[in-house]
């Protein structure tokens, strides 16, 4: 799976977006630099993917911060950094302990295995001197984003997000840092609670295809060309939602979970 995930984040198609001109990607980094506090003058961005949040900081605040850091364990990605940056991993961050006054995280945490989160919670505390600033997605059903790979037939998640979160579990997220601000941001989203026999019939007979980006873990298929005509055999996906139309009540909720620590003691 490893060798499949890293080829994933290696895409240039992947990188080469301007995440600036998606509406709810733009609110959302917004958002964090509204909740940047007064007293930061070093950032590092711990997955900083092309660098739309440490670009818009050095653009748009170019007196405000002394230094600004972005790290990413792609090299693709990197290209597209204007600051200083880094290529290395959450688990083993090459910096000083305290060495930032602000660490970020953001849309990176969801990403990780068990051992490379645990790892990553430790780092971020230990080379953040003041503030940790995150950003997650807000109660992702996990289980209804997984989609089939038509070539093994192996159920993923197509972005490899393997862990959700909501308000309870991103409180006591860090053991030296607490939290002083959580907050829902970007759109308001509907989502319907889908029985689960409901959707294991809607998964046993329709074909939910990767999108364009994905990866299977188990062996390597991504979407082509030449298998468009895979997509148009979701026979049974429209009976499904009639269904489900029917039977769920709408949620809503935004997308997005901000949260803001400060350093306990500091």
């Amino acid at each position: 799976m490893m060798v499949y995930k890293k080829e994933y984040y290696e895409q240039s198609d992947f990188w080469n977006r301007d995440y600036l001109k998606i509406p709810a990607e733009k609110e959302r980094i917004k958002e964090i630099i509204d909740t940047i506090p007064s007293d930061v003058r070093s950032i590092l961005d711990v997955g900083c993917g092309n660098g739309a949040f440490v670009n818009t900081l050095s653009n748009g605040f170019p007196n405000r911060f002394d230094k600004i850091v972005g790290l990413d364990s792609s090299k693709e990605a990197l290209k597209h950094v204007k600051t200083e940056k880094f290529n290395g991993s959450i688990g083993n961050l090459p910096f000083r302990d305290k060495n930032f006054d602000l660490v970020t995280c953001l849309e990176v945490l969801e990403h990780l295995p068990q051992k490379d989160f645990e790892k990553g919670i430790l780092e971020l505390q230990r080379v953040s001197k003041k503030y940790i600033i995150i950003t997650v997605p807000n109660e992702e059903d996990l289980e209804h984003s997984l989609v089939m790979c038509p070539k093994c037939y192996c159920w993923f998640n197509p972005y490899f997000h393997i862990r959700s979160f909501n308000k309870n579990i991103v409180h006591n997220l860090f053991a030296s840092f607490k939290s002083i601000k959580i907050k829902e941001i970007g759109p308001m989203s509907e989502y319907r609670s889908y029985n689960r026999l409901l959707l294991t019939f809607y998964r046993t007979w329709s074909k939910s295809l990767p999108p364009e980006t994905a990866i299977c873990p188990q062996c390597g298929y991504q979407y082509r060309e030449n298998s468009k005509s895979l997509r148009n055999k979701s026979s049974y996906s429209s009976l499904f939602k009639l269904l489900i139309k029917l039977i769920s009540p709408i949620k809503r909720k935004k997308i997005w979970l901000l949260v803001l620590y400060e350093k306990a003691n500091r």
